[in-house]
């Protein structure tokens, strides 16, 4: 058993971790995952963090990495349902600017909102 949840939408994944990103299995998991999602192409992925308390600089990375390597292979990494523990790690580290940040799972499913109107990334 994984320690999140994974479900399809179309033609997006969405990753639901069941437990905070620290570091350990949890987060090679999800790396895995990821790594496995672009693997096929085009990757359009939104992890919804609603039940991560705590992130530590690994699950951090971990987070980054998935995002650059979407990217690179012409897809996104959408997150959503950030706590405002986590949220506020994001803009201490910039990291607010680099990530495509929806309120809900629904709204970034659909990317209702615009890149530009919830931080400073480029579609």
């Amino acid at each position: 058993m994984t320690s999140f949840d994974q479900k399809i939408h179309g033609d997006i994944q969405l990753l639901t971790p069941r437990k905070d990103l620290m570091g350990g299995n949890e987060t090679k998991e999800l790396s895995d995952c990821i790594a496995e999602i672009v693997a096929r192409g085009e990757p359009k992925i939104v992890v919804d963090l609603g039940k991560v308390s705590f992130l530590n600089s690994t699950g951090l990375g971990a987070l980054v990495a998935g995002h650059v390597s979407c990217k690179n292979h012409q897809g996104w990494l959408r997150l959503a349902r950030s706590t405002k523990r986590i949220s506020n790690l994001f803009l201490i580290t910039k990291l607010a600017f680099v990530f495509e940040t929806f309120e809900t799972v629904e709204e970034a499913l659909v990317g209702i909102n615009s890149p530009e109107a919830t931080n400073g990334g480029d579609k």
